[in-house]
């Protein structure tokens, strides 16, 4: 190639290299946020979550106190820390977990005084106005104490029981505690109050208090005490006896979620030009396994989805509106994120309902017989739907 030179003498093949160098540098300048972004750390006490993607491990905070108000219906209740403390409202995120007992759990479930654990993050974009108090209130786990405890390789060894002191002198349950070290628990030896009110469990029945012998590996969970101290409502003495409360709160949870369907959201949707068409969907985690396999191996009749929402509230008559499904593709993921149960779906539906969009909630029913639900637990009409995303505070 030949090169002339410009009217100022310069060369042009260096005219032509120093043109370059003002795009090369537009270009890096143009990348530089970019490149400062990935590289800068999620902050995740402050992670708000986002409809169609489960957070990060670590989001949000940790917290704990006593179920003082109680929304099965809506999924959303308040805890209190201590006696002078305000109430701590929360929501759950549409996959958020509840554990009792060591099972699969539902609002519903916990009785009203229970010492409850959880992980808070912010409202999830499009919630913000859920909780009138905007906090750290909605809520990924939410656990009592012995799921918290035991799913993290903790247990208790009975140094005795004692008289306590105090102007209000009251039995206590020395223990010390057993295994590793937990955010958010008692790491040290403690005094947990017992009484005639305490259910102590051996051998899967109800036993005296005088079978706690020092030296006892057992399990525990707790209520308010005066004082703001802690008290015992359940000792299990046995892991036998620990497996069947755990067993009866599994087969609880399994009823619910045959009448209410099992929920996920939908991470795709392709319209067909004839009508229906495909939705890829998430079912959440925290369920029991035979669930998912229910659907998984359902043979003849297929599964129905219908549309739902936040709350996991269906809409009126849900069975009778799901539209039928065929299984087309089953994934599952390994060690998926919290809220996931790691099941994705890609189902063909014969009718694309309105709630059927990329982020929306879902339910699935499976071979499960179908059951009428109390009329107030559905959604009826827009009004009713947007009273169900406020929290009313007692």
């Amino acid at each position: 190639m030949m090169w002339t030179k410009s009217r100022t003498g310069t060369p042009a093949r260096l005219l032509h290299r120093r043109a370059r160098v003002p795009v090369l540098l537009i270009v890096v300048l143009a990348l530089l946020p970019t490149m400062a972004n990935a590289q800068k750390p999620v902050n995740l006490r402050n992670y708000v979550p986002k409809p169609g993607v489960f957070p990060p491990a670590g989001a949000g905070v940790q917290m704990d106190g006593d179920l003082m108000v109680s929304d099965g219906i809506n999924r959303r209740g308040a805890l209190r820390k201590g006696q002078y403390t305000r109430r701590h409202y929360f929501a759950m995120l549409p996959y958020g977990i509840v554990r009792y007992h060591g099972a699969p759990a539902d609002i519903r479930d916990l009785p009203i005084g229970t010492h409850m654990h959880g992980r808070f993050t912010l409202p999830m974009e499009g919630e913000e106005k859920t909780i009138p108090v905007r906090n750290y209130n909605h809520a990924i786990l939410l656990e009592d104490d012995v799921s918290f405890y035991s799913r993290q390789g903790r247990s208790w060894k009975v140094v005795g029981i004692e008289q306590g002191g105090g102007p209000a002198p009251r039995l206590k349950l020395s223990v010390e505690p057993i295994g590793p070290e937990i955010e958010g628990g008692i790491n040290k030896p403690a005094l947990f109050d017992i009484d005639d009110a305490t259910r102590i469990w051996q051998d899967s029945r109800l036993v005296k208090r005088d079978q706690i012998k020092p030296g006892q590996e057992v399990h525990v969970n707790l209520t308010w005490g005066p004082f703001d101290t802690l008290a015992t409502t359940d000792v299990w003495l046995d892991e036998k006896s620990l497996e069947t409360c755990k067993e009866l709160q599994r087969q609880k949870h399994l009823r619910l979620i045959r009448s209410r369907f099992l929920p996920g959201w939908i991470d795709a949707v392709k319209n067909n030009d004839a009508g229906g068409g495909e939705i890829t969907v998430t079912f959440f985690g925290g369920m029991d396994p035979s669930l998912y396999s229910d659907i998984r191996g359902m043979k003849g009749r297929p599964p129905r989805i219908c549309n739902a929402e936040n709350t996991l509230r269906t809409w009126t008559y849900h069975q009778e509106t799901a539209s039928p499904a065929n299984i087309l593709e089953w994934k599952e993921t390994k060690n998926p994120p919290l809220g996931s149960s790691g099941h994705q779906v890609r189902f063909k539906v014969k009718q694309m309902l309105d709630g059927f969009r990329a982020g929306k909630i879902v339910r699935a029913k499976g071979p499960w017989t179908y059951v009428l639900l109390p009329f107030d637990e559905h959604i009826k009409n827009a009004a009713e739907l947007e009273r169900s995303r406020k929290m009313v505070l007692p």
